[in-house]
């Protein structure tokens, strides 16, 4: 068992915001989560966090561990404490808190509905890796979908858990930014797109005021991303389309 001193942020309405420790007993294999979940039933049950999946599907659990973006339910104590100090765990930032490591992120969700994004998307024709080859080692051959298969989709990467939006430095200085995860959102919804008007109005939305140009390119985000979606990149591409769009309009091509 791992014996682990917990530093959780602490804040209800009406009340100073503040810090409480909780000291909690979990395996050695635990994850943050389940560290949170046993401050809650050992000691506090006014603890108010959110929870859901366990497996980093959902997104809901995002929060701050020792001052960095992380789903817990997939960080393991054994690699966020050394066994000294406190294991410091905070909300999402550029957010309002709602309670303890809670956050409102309604402001989020209706970004994100307005970057057209849906959870599912076409999905590729090969897949970059497989379980199937022999040895200890996976195939570095990609594998052909099977041929039959009219159209095959998949989950889109994105779990709308917020950490690009907390890990974001634009977002810290103005919260009329569409925000990293909109803007990854309208570039696979311009590429899932088959309708002109659609596309031209998304990218209408991403050459707005608080669109892509709002971006100090530090890259931020896809460093804290937990699914790799690379929002920078998606960034950095409708920049070059905006460019392209523009030198069309401009030499009449």
């Amino acid at each position: 068992m791992l014996d682990i001193p917990l530093k959780v942020f602490r804040y209800k309405t009406g009340q100073a915001p503040g810090y409480d420790v909780f000291r909690v007993q979990v395996a050695e294999t635990a994850n943050v989560l389940d560290a949170i979940e046993a401050a809650w039933a050992q000691h506090d049950r006014t603890l108010t966090f959110r929870h859901a999946c366990h497996h980093a599907s959902c997104g809901s659990c995002a929060m701050r561990i020792n001052g960095v973006e992380r789903l817990p339910c997939i960080t393991p104590v054994r690699d966020v404490y050394r066994g000294q100090g406190e294991l410091l765990i905070e909300p999402l930032r550029n957010f309002p808190i709602v309670s303890d490591l809670v956050v409102d992120v309604s402001g989020f969700f209706r970004r994100m509905s307005a970057s057209s994004l849906v959870i599912t998307r076409t999905a590729e024709t090969t897949l970059p890796l497989t379980a199937d080859a022999p040895g200890d080692g996976l195939a570095t051959q990609p594998v052909q979908i099977a041929e039959g298969l009219a159209r095959f989709n998949r989950f889109e990467n994105c779990v709308e858990c917020g950490i690009c939006i907390s890990a974001c430095p634009t977002m810290a200085t103005s919260d009329k930014f569409l925000g990293p995860a909109a803007l990854a959102g309208i570039y696979r919804a311009r590429l899932e797109c088959d309708d002109p008007a659609e596309k031209a109005r998304l990218l209408e939305l991403a050459d707005g005021e608080h669109g892509v140009w709002r971006c100090h390119s530090g890259w931020e985000c896809s460093a804290a991303c937990p699914q790799n979606v690379n929002p920078a990149e998606a960034i950095m591409a409708l920049r070059r389309d905006l460019i392209w769009h523009r030198f069309k309009k401009l030499f009449g091509r």
